[in-house]
């Protein structure tokens, strides 16, 4: 299955973007309650700089994990610099999970994000 998955990235496919998804993007869907961030970073990682957007699975952890990431929600995977990103999409691919997008920010395009004005922002918009 993986093999396929990996056959279908051509070119079409990464000049299309269609397996990333905009960090505003993002944000809306996720204060609709539609998608969860899938972050792959090490816990240690996760421990200086974390984001209360998801979960955290770290990479090498996820075969074990699979059951701890959301089918009925768009699954938005983020690690500093994309590779382990990169990893993780194709591997939920080929497990059948057909939702999942890389997030096209790293973790400090995220920390300039959020910020008083977003935060307020969308919680008048859950209100």
């Amino acid at each position: 299955m993986l093999r396929e998955k990996i056959k279908k990235m051509d070119m079409e496919f990464l000049t299309s973007s269609s397996h990333k998804i905009s960090l505003d993007r993002f944000l809306e869907l996720w204060n609709k309650g539609e998608a969860v961030i899938l972050d792959v970073r090490l816990k240690e990682e996760v421990e200086l700089s974390s984001f209360n957007l998801g979960i955290n699975i770290p990479l090498h952890q996820l075969p074990q994990n699979l059951d701890r990431i959301p089918k009925n929600k768009l699954v938005a995977i983020v690690c500093h610099g994309k590779v382990r990103a990169s990893i993780a999409y194709t591997y939920l691919l080929s497990e059948g999970f057909d939702n999942v997008k890389i997030l096209d920010a790293n973790t400090a395009d995220i920390a300039n994000k959020i910020n008083p004005g977003l935060v307020k922002k969308l919680k008048e918009s859950n209100q």
